[in-house]
């Protein structure tokens, strides 16, 4: 069972390295096998389609996100903490994580309405569970009580959602901006 796992991983990994590189229709079943190193046979005793491989890449990616969300949610820290393992987040990818909600709700001509439907539901759950971290900031005493939480949630998740995109490009610079972008989170960017 566990080698079976291992290599729907190894597939689902290759496949998506694969579709950053080259896109979705200039990717072949063949090269996902080959680079995942398994045989075509074994691809498609695993996958019938690449849109399946596809869309099983895109929903692994965000359920990643959301529990990387939730783990960091349950952690017994403050709220600015929370928020500060949020910005420093990888989803888990040792390479690029630019796969990021966004990325791939830009692909409607090749997501299905499956993907659509577990995207909407994940982004559901991470709106609740960061809710939770909000409403803990709110009793910690240091986010404003009479600002609605879904606003918050905005910025909060815009920020994060580019921030580690930016990742991506090595337009940043580590703990040093993470640090300026929770100051302005907390205290805005305005002159006072």
């Amino acid at each position: 069972m566990a080698e079976t796992n291992q290599k729907r991983k190894d597939i689902l990994n290759s496949a998506m390295e694969l579709f950053r590189e080259k896109g979705f229709h200039n990717t072949r079943m063949e090269e996902i096998a080959l680079k995942a190193g398994v045989g075509k046979g074994t691809l498609y005793e695993y996958f019938t389609s690449k849109q399946e491989i596809f869309d099983e890449t895109c929903i692994e990616k965000v359920t990643g996100i959301k529990e990387k969300i939730e783990e960091i949610s349950l952690k017994n820290i403050t709220f600015k903490e929370k928020l500060t393992e949020m910005l420093a987040m990888k989803h888990g990818a040792e390479k690029c994580p630019e796969v990021s909600i966004e990325s791939i709700m830009s692909n409607k001509n090749i997501i299905s309405e499956k993907v659509v439907y577990s995207m909407m539901n994940h982004v559901e759950d991470m709106n609740e569970i960061i809710v939770r971290m909000v409403e803990q900031g709110k009793s910690e005493g240091v986010v404003d009580k009479n600002i609605p939480s879904e606003l918050i949630i905005r910025m909060i998740v815009g920020t994060v959602s580019e921030y580690v995109r930016s990742k991506c490009t090595n337009k940043h610079n580590g703990t040093e901006e993470e640090k300026i972008l929770i100051n302005l989170l907390f205290n805005g960017f305005g002159v006072k």
